[in-house]
């Protein structure tokens, strides 16, 4: 019983991710919810680097903590031939539903 009520909120917050999209939470700086600036920003450098080794053509970072979004950032390209960038509001299509799971931990 304890597993399929795990796994029913699992589904149900994957179903529910769109609706509730980062946009729509309020923001707040990363010290004001106990986390580092400078830490943080070590993400988007790590993606930039990828993106410019051609290891990802882009990504989207969010990190909330205490129900605000306290890092949101797009880099590199949602189409790379294209030239189209990324965008904090990129939709994007997954293949295996272990992916989420996983990321979501």
């Amino acid at each position: 019983m304890k597993r399929r009520s795990i796994v029913l909120a699992l589904i149900l917050s994957l179903v529910a991710a769109p609706i509730v999209s980062a946009s729509g939470l309020p923001t707040a700086k990363p010290e004001q919810v106990g986390l580092s600036s400078e830490r943080l920003d070590r993400i988007g450098q790590a993606l930039h680097a990828d993106v410019e080794r051609g290891r990802i053509a882009g990504a989207v970072v969010v990190v909330a903590r205490k129900g605000r979004v306290a890092y949101l950032q797009a880099v590199g390209f949602k189409d790379k031939a294209a030239g189209t960038p990324m965008t904090p509001d990129t939709i994007f299509r997954l293949a295996s539903m272990t992916k989420p799971i996983v990321t979501a931990e």
